[in-house]
């Protein structure tokens, strides 16, 4: 029997361990799409199913731990999930013989998976909430084991509540430490893709996409492509007027008009203590020009709201360059577009320097 149930522990820990690895934070959404909520119960009934292929026989009654699965789906997936968890276990153990023990566990799982459910939903010590649905499942299989099994032995009954309360306990532990190394995971690679103060792609990952661009590596095929380069106007005296901490909320907002007036598929990155970039991938240079000359007025013509009650009104130069996908040297858009911008702040600032869409006019 220990080695039974030990078996069943180390199912259990071994399919949790792989739904983490496949759903990763997608495991714990309880609000989740139709398709994968039916998906996660499913799966989470099936392992059930496949603990009672190793089960220890007493009499009409089948001793395993499949209400662990069906807990832990209560604890993180929610009703829909928990159920259909349930009807699955509760058609596995049909199939796998039709008695008594087999009608009494549909009213035994549908009990567990209720009672799970509303202690999920408790706000108290996730701890205490495992270990009070563990006993709910215990008692009600102790009561099933001497009533169907006539199964009186003290010395069973007190290996399967250890190995159940064994068996729940190390597998939360297992899906809150994997929980745990997934929000870390992000966070870190969010600290290191993105700039912590403006929300945008930072100077290493905005080069990254760059190169990634000049290779043709982007997921979008790449037929023409403009790089806007922008510089806060007078930034410095900004700085020296306000404060270095007003300064960063000018940077904070100015981050936030550049996300909200690009496309989803543009990528923007802070290059610079002022400087941002903008890369536009099938673009065309009316197009671009378009989007440059609407982040200028965005954000020349909004205050920005400074955190001692003040509000002051920020301009930026920009400069444009177009790749329209023929030239051999797509190394020198970055050149080009600093240049334009030069081009910008020497022209008296708060302007849009373009000589592709010059060219384009004159022509």
């Amino acid at each position: 029997m220990l080695r039974d149930l030990f078996i069943n522990i180390t199912i259990l820990v071994t399919f949790h361990y792989l739904f983490m690895l496949v759903f990763r934070e997608k495991f714990l959404k309880k609000e989740d799409t139709l398709l994968r909520q039916l998906c996660k119960g499913m799966l989470s009934g099936l392992l059930g199913v496949l603990i009672m292929f190793f089960s220890i026989k007493a009499g009409p009654a089948i001793i395993d731990l499949r209400h662990i699965p069906l807990i832990l789906t209560a604890f993180y997936g929610g009703i829909a999930q928990t159920f259909i968890a349930a009807c699955v276990v509760i058609i596995g153990r049909l199939l796998i013989e039709t008695n008594v023990g087999s009608f009494i566990n549909i009213f035994s799982m549908i009990f567990i998976a209720t009672a799970s459910f509303l202690i999920a939903e408790r706000h108290i010590n996730h701890v205490l909430k495992m270990l009070l649905s563990i006993t709910i499942s215990n008692v009600i299989a102790t009561i099933l084991f001497i009533t169907i099994a006539h199964e009186i032995s003290i010395e069973m009954h007190f290996a399967y509540w250890i190995f159940s309360y064994i068996a729940g306990l190390f597998n939360f532990y297992v899906i809150e430490h994997q929980t745990k190394a997934y929000q870390l995971l992000n966070l870190y690679k969010f600290q290191a893709h993105y700039d912590f103060l403006t929300g945008v792609l930072n100077k290493r990952k905005f080069d990254e996409v760059l190169n990634d661009a000049f290779s043709l590596k982007l997921k979008q095929p790449i037929h023409q492509m403009s790089l806007i380069y922008i510089d806060i106007d007078y930034f410095k005296s900004i700085n020296d007027q306000y404060g270095h901490h007003e300064g960063d909320i000018v940077l904070k907002e100015i981050g936030t008009r550049l996300i909200k007036n690009t496309r989803s598929s543009d990528y923007i990155g802070r290059i610079g203590g002022e400087e941002f970039a903008v890369l536009l991938p099938n673009c065309s240079v009316e197009k671009t020009w378009q989007i440059a000359e609407r982040l200028r007025r965005k954000i020349a013509d909004q205050p920005i709201y400074l955190q001692n009650g003040m509000s002051i009104h920020i301009t930026v130069s920009l400069g444009c360059a177009y790749y329209h996908g023929t030239s051999a040297d797509i190394k020198q858009l970055p050149i080009m577009a600093d240049q334009e911008l030069y081009k910008a702040k020497q022209s008296g600032r708060n302007q849009v320097s373009f000589s592709e869409r010059k060219r384009g006019q004159l022509t």
